[in-house]
């Protein structure tokens, strides 16, 4: 009997859903929310919060709220289609496996979906603030000169998204049929697969969601001068860097116009006082020390990191290729619009998103404590083992750093906890989520470094272990040495043996997620991104189970899910632009030919580039760290031979790629932890009680950062840790 089913997803209904089914769902919310309904649980956002010092906020006008409503709609709107992917990845791998019918259509919908997602939620996340920023000096200055600096920083924003904006509508252009807007190229431009669904939607998405973060940073710039004229009337004291910076503004915003001028107006010639191509015939070295000096600066600036590197990637590009080597920034934002392991971190967001509104979490950790109670420092080891499942399950740092620290941290404090050791083994449980599969800065490396994303889950899998199992070694002989810093739990506290076999059951929902989820990965049964979308239908279901798959819960889940997506994403999307202008311009084979001809052995060049990446992980945010240093770094270290050092055994040729990428995972970790600027260090400061200062958390880091150190050169010295379970599942 033939169970075939030959179903093809007509272009027409593809776009019909996407065009109406959020505003269905939208209906749906709003009904929930005007009887009364609330949502579940807290929030997992990876966003870290801001600085509450200066607690004015401007007013605006009539024209900023109008722009935030725009924002506000078209962010929710397209927040609302990730309820869609869970169901379309179940429905491919389910009919590819019970009825030997694989689809021609659901993986590409779902990857030009996610991408056009991606470019619209930008000004949302602008709008709620969700962008990153690298608060070196931003936070530690005066209101007024904090105002200041926003004033100067929008000239890189607006380079950014006017450069985005014109060069995307002509990309745009290009795809669509010329008889309606005189496209040059491709009429009526088509995917080069067999579903052949048009391009030239998913091409607008770059004019219109440019135009969109255009307009809320418009708002914000209306906000910032408030702000600015706010602060300088209370201000007393000096005004003189503040007045510069806003000097600064004006000219570079006369600057920028005139050069806008300059673009219009000539093709091939310049105007006489236009700066374009003035750097034409800069040496690659010079070139080098100028973009990423003044990276440093506008960092510190307080600019969003995806601005930053992409209001500078305009700069360069314009400075020395000229205003037709703009069109570059399509160009290498669209393969990361359309790239399909890319989908996979949206999914893996929401999933965390989901379980949390079900009170998963908060039960598995439940759970994992009453067993663990009657040990030495019980309750931090019940939180490395419970931020070990809760990795497995969602791959997304700050969600288990927060959600954790909402619920442990409390536990651990009522119970006389030593501070740093209760805050310590939060924050080094979290960063568990870099290594343990699915990790989403995985999927990021493996598309950067065209890694197998299945060999590096497999690889990360036991350094991920191992490192738990050190923190809660750690943790133990602190609370044996001295219980008065980690006191077991009080016997009346503790449960029988049939209450601890009743517990397993709300440990059962979460396990059979995780097998399910790493199970067809390592099998090779799905690929990550259908895992994630399968992993994604069950949370669904363990939420209904729980009766908690409410339409607020969900509405939470997606918006949650688009600003932490539109983060990452946006970062992507700026560095790849900086990052690829650079190569374009022979920084790779530069760097390259400067650290091998410095004369170091591959060890050596492994341990300074471990040095610069630690560096990096002090001020940079993770995703800025892989965009800049993997292109660079890979092509290096996949030309050295690595034959062990004393006597120990050496990494395959055909393994270094996969080692070198596990240990940048390992060393990502340490970014999360190291003073002054890790992330983690933040994020669990946002849940902290006001006593616990940053003295403290920084002393609560450091014993975990020498453990993830030591796991950094143990996963060196011995790479077999690494390789054994790809060569074994993979051969």
């Amino acid at each position: 009997m033939n169970l075939q089913i030959n179903f093809i997803l007509p272009h027409w209904m593809y776009w019909l859903v996407l065009a109406l089914l959020p505003l269905l769902v939208m209906l749906l919310v709003d009904r929930s929310f005007r009887r009364g309904a609330t949502v579940s649980g807290g929030d997992t956002t990876e966003v870290p919060g801001g600085s509450s010092e200066a607690d004015y906020r401007p007013p605006g006008n009539v024209l900023t709220s109008v722009i935030d409503r725009i924002s506000g709609f078209f962010g929710r709107y397209v927040a609302y289609w990730s309820l869609i992917a869970p169901f379309i990845f179940t429905y491919e791998v389910v009919l590819r496996y019970a009825f030997n019918s694989p689809t021609n259509w659901a993986h590409e919908s779902m990857t030009l979906m996610f991408g056009m997602q991606y470019l619209l939620a930008g000004a949302y996340a602008l709008r709620e603030g969700g962008h990153v920023r690298v608060d070196i000096l931003y936070q530690r200055a005066r209101p007024v000169n904090r105002a200041a600096l926003d004033l100067a920083t929008s000239i890189f924003f607006l380079l950014f998204t006017l450069a985005l904006l014109a060069s995307g509508w002509l990309f745009f252009s290009q795809s669509v049929s010329d008889k309606w807007l005189f496209g040059a190229s491709y009429a009526n431009e088509v995917s080069f697969t067999e579903w052949a669904i048009q391009y030239y939607p998913v091409k607008f998405m770059l004019f219109l969601g440019a135009l969109l973060l255009l307009l809320q940073g418009l708002a914000q710039l209306i906000r910032d001068f408030q702000s600015y004229l706010h602060f300088r009337r209370q201000h007393d004291g000096s005004r003189g860097f503040s007045s510069l910076m806003v000097g600064m503004a004006v000219l570079l915003a006369v600057w920028m116009a005139f050069e806008i001028v300059n673009i219009v107006t000539t093709d091939y010639d310049s105007l006489a006082l236009s700066i374009e191509y003035s750097l034409e015939r800069v040496g690659i070295g010079s070139l080098t020390l100028l973009m990423f000096g003044t990276l440093m600066v506008v960092l510190v600036a307080g600019l969003p990191l995806a601005f930053v590197t992409g209001g500078l990637g305009v700069l360069f590009l314009y400075l020395v290729g000229g205003q037709n080597m703009l069109n570059l920034m399509p160009s290498r934002i669209f393969p990361m619009m359309t790239n399909y392991q890319l989908s996979a971190i949206p999914l893996f967001i929401f999933m965390a998103s989901v379980l949390e509104k079900a009170g998963i979490i908060e039960e598995l950790f439940d759970a994992v404590y009453k067993w663990m109670g009657g040990l030495k420092a019980g309750l931090a080891i019940a939180t490395i083992i419970a931020s070990t499942l809760l990795a497995a399950m969602v791959g997304v740092i700050g969600a288990a750093v927060v959600t954790m620290g909402l619920i442990a941290l409390p536990a651990m404090l009522r119970r006389n906890y030593n501070p740093e050791i209760a805050i310590g083994s939060i924050m080094a449980g979290g960063t568990l989520g870099i290594l343990i599969p699915p990790s989403i800065l995985a999927i990021i490396y493996g598309v950067i470094a065209q890694q197998s994303v299945g060999e590096l889950y497999l690889g990360s899998l036991l350094p991920g272990l191992m490192l738990a199992g050190m923190y809660a070694l750690y943790c133990w002989l602190r609370g044996t040495f001295n219980p008065r810093m980690a006191p077991p739990m009080p016997v009346e506290d503790r449960v029988s043996t049939t209450e601890k076999l009743r517990l397993l059951r709300n440990m059962l929902a979460p396990i059979v997620l995780v097998i399910l989820v790493l199970g067809i990965i390592f099998t090779g049964v799905a690929t990550p991104v259908e895992a994630a979308g399968i992993g994604t239908f069950g949370a669904l279901i363990v939420a209904a189970l729980h009766r908690r798959l409410t339409w607020p819960n969900l509405h939470a889940a997606c918006m949650t899910t688009l600003v932490a997506t539109a983060m990452v994403m946006w970062i992507i999307f700026g560095a790849s632009i900086f990052v690829g202008f650079y190569i374009l311009q022979g920084g790779q084979t530069f760097v390259q030919e400067l650290i091998s001809g410095a004369g170091l052995g591959p060890y050596a060049v492994l341990a300074l580039m471990m040095l610069l990446l630690i560096a990096l992980g002090m001020f940079l945010d993770w995703v800025g760290i892989l965009l800049l240093a993997v292109p660079i770094f890979v092509p290096l270290i996949q030309g050295l031979e690595f034959s062990g050092v004393w006597g120990l055994p050496g990494v395959a040729p055909e393994d270094v790629s996969l080692w070198f990428g596990v240990i940048y995972l390992v060393n990502m970790q340490m970014s999360f932890l190291s003073p002054p600027f890790g992330y983690a260090l933040f994020y669990i400061k946002g849940v902290c009680p006001p006593s616990i200062t940053m003295a403290q958390i920084f002393r609560s880091s450091i014993p975990f950062l020498a453990l993830q150190a030591l796991g950094l050169v143990l996963v060196i010295l011995f790479p077999v840790l690494v390789t054994w379970l790809p060569n074994l599942a993979y051969g």
